[in-house]
């Protein structure tokens, strides 16, 4: 009879001299709680006694398994009690996804500030930078504008920049990585969402006639955000301002770049900007836990043998 038999007939005698009729159908569900309950205070008596490996493969094991929180309590175990080992290493990476995983946005940036500082030439760095991306990117959608507002065009951009900061380092300095090319999409899609805010600017000045303002805020989008679905809307809105205030000259030549630039916007404005709208990345990213467990059975430095590829 093995450990966990002797344990499931303890629960049953426990639940049998508490309960009277434990063991009819009635009483099932109470049979089923006190067993699990049994259970479970052995398994934290275990993970007590448990090596680093014992413990690290229980908490991948629930990352994994969708419960990134009770994981969490088990890679702060192993930082205090094996907190020079690779496992150690391998817990601070896998706690950034964990914290991703249950929405702790903040938590998750810290963890990987902390981690590229710790730990700046670990092969797994660029999934670092990555995550500290699509955290950036997801955080967006989570604030008190994301709430109030439903277009994310409107929205506060500073996290969408950081997000484009996050991702311009992971394919600036490592172009080979697996994240590369999602990187590359999700900085095409927030370059078209930061055009649109400041468009978004540019049209409430213009209607609020404020012709100097709204040419100026058209004008930055034209300098800045080259090749975005928002150009010739800017080009259209500094052309208005430009013959509101006057300048009947500059308006002519911004018309005729409008034109020339985008010959059928003005007859098929409504489709240009139903098309932008069903804009979306078309790469399938890699899973965000796509690291692969640590090895220990290898025998080189730490650095050197946590999430080799």
């Amino acid at each position: 009879m093995n450990f966990r038999t002797c344990l499931i007939l303890l629960a049953a005698a426990i639940c049998a001299s508490v309960l009277p009729g434990c063991a009819g159908g009635d009483n099932a569900e109470e049979l089923r709680i006190a067993r699990e309950q049994v259970l479970g205070r052995d398994t934290n008596r275990a993970l007590e006694r448990a090596n680093a490996e014992t413990v690290y493969n229980t908490a991948r094991g629930f990352l994994d398994g969708g419960d990134p929180l009770r994981a969490l309590d088990l890679y702060g175990e192993i930082r205090a009690r094996f907190p020079f080992t690779e496992f150690a290493t391998q817990a601070d990476l896998e706690s950034i996804t964990a914290n991703y995983r249950a929405n702790n946005y903040e938590a998750a940036l810290a963890d990987a500030d902390r981690f590229i500082k710790q730990h700046p030439r670990h092969p797994n760095i660029d999934y670092v930078y990555y995550l500290r991306g699509v955290t950036n990117y997801n955080r967006t959608e989570n604030t008190v504008d994301s709430v109030l507002s439903t277009d994310g065009t409107k929205r506060d951009p500073t996290n969408l920049r950081q997000a484009f900061t996050d991702f311009n380092l992971l394919v600036t300095n490592y172009p080979e990585s697996l994240y590369n090319k999602d990187a590359q999409l999700r900085m095409i899609e927030i370059r078209h969402r930061l055009a649109e805010y400041e468009l978004n600017v540019a049209e409430y000045y213009s209607s609020r006639r404020a012709w100097v303002a709204a040419s100026r805020r058209a004008q930055y989008v034209l300098e800045h955000y080259q090749g975005s679905d928002s150009i010739p809307r800017a080009l259209e809105i500094l052309e208005q301002s430009y013959r509101k205030l006057g300048v009947e000259d500059m308006a002519q030549d911004t018309h005729a770049i409008l034109m020339t630039s985008y010959p059928g916007y003005m007859l098929n404005r409504t489709e240009f900007y139903r098309q932008r709208a069903g804009f979306e990345p078309r790469y399938e990213l890699p899973p965000l836990d796509a690291q692969p467990k640590v090895k220990p059975s290898d025998k080189s430095s730490p650095e050197d043998t946590v999430s080799k590829r």
